[in-house]
């Protein structure tokens, strides 16, 4: 009996893991203040596109399953980081609101790899209304008990809304790309940022601009209090080979990084690929696992293009 492609989703290796920079800004100098760990479905197919990923995932109500696996892919990756670098990690308000062994799970996971759970921000994401706010609040009590600090994801835009802000207390809060073009030449898209600092700072949060356009952009988003920018702009989403080669962790502060060809050796044989095109969290026969993969992908390309959805 074929695997449904929720199934082949959660296999492990089938998710894998890029970075993109988080940059503290401050004039012309720019500096990271952490990497979010972003999620690539499986190589070849539809799927591979995040945004069709997790529209499917949330389709099919498997937000939790999909955000547990993440979390172990993502470890998996972050263990070759230098020791200093903070990794934020997606995960669904709902999972969260509905799921009290969530942060257990991510807690076990941290573990396991020996990366210490204050390294870590935990980036709500939220596409429908969270039912159980209690359950939601538990586990980010005990989330940052730990440690581990919170951001509220897309803020101005779906359920990342005014309770959220109160109810979650957020560490950081990620504005919306929406919000942060053409701000030179909006005077109430500036008005809508600005109020957002605001906010931020009567809640001793910070603000994250995503998706800044442009640096005419950057320095005006500086000028009324950003501190720190994610975007193409900066650095896009890379691998963590890519990651790794850059000079982005020269500051002593984030520990000594492994140098390349060590970060490779320590990878467990016939797993080279771990760093450079995602992580594997099981070694399995290699060309069996080719096959079977070429095969999948193939069988979701021929069923994206005969169908007008990719959500069968």
């Amino acid at each position: 009996m074929s695997k449904s492609i929720l199934e082949t989703i959660l296999e492990p290796g089938e998710l894998r893991v890029v970075f993109q920079p988080i940059f503290r800004i401050e004039g012309e100098t720019r500096s990271v203040d952490s990497v979010e760990a972003l999620i690539r479905g499986p190589r070849g197919t539809h799927f591979e596109r995040a945004d069709i990923l997790f529209d499917y995932v949330r389709r099919k109500k498997a937000e939790a399953a999909v955000d547990q696996a993440c979390i172990a892919a993502i470890c998996d990756a972050a263990e070759l980081l230098p020791t200093g670098v903070r990794v934020n990690v997606n995960v669904h308000a709902s999972t969260l609101g509905h799921n009290l062994g969530f942060a257990d799970f991510l807690r076990r996971q941290v573990q396991k790899h020996s990366l210490g759970l204050e390294r870590f921000t935990v980036e709500l994401v939220e596409h429908a209304p969270t039912c159980n706010i209690p359950e939601l609040m538990n586990n980010l009590t005990r989330l940052r008990d730990w440690g581990v600090r919170v951001a509220l994801d897309d803020v101005g835009a779906g359920q990342s809304n005014y309770r959220m802000m109160l109810d979650c207390h957020p560490d950081y809060f990620k504005l919306d790309a929406y919000f942060v073009r053409d701000l030179t030449s909006d005077p109430k898209r500036c008005a809508v940022v600005e109020s957002v600092v605001a906010l931020a700072n009567a809640l001793d949060s910070a603000v994250v601009a995503e998706g800044v356009p442009s640096n005419e952009d950057l320095a005006h988003l500086e000028a009324i209090g950003v501190e720190l920018a994610q975007a193409n702009l900066l650095c896009p989403a890379i691998p963590l080979k890519q990651l790794l080669a850059s000079d982005f962790f020269c500051d002593p502060a984030f520990g000594t990084p492994l140098p390349q060809e060590t970060a490779e050796q320590t990878l467990p044989s016939g797993v080279e690929s771990r760093v450079e095109s995602g992580v594997e969290s099981r070694v399995h026969n290699s060309v069996q696992t080719s096959v079977q993969s070429i095969d999948r992908e193939h069988a979701f390309a021929k069923a994206a293009a005969a169908s007008q959805s990719f959500y069968t």
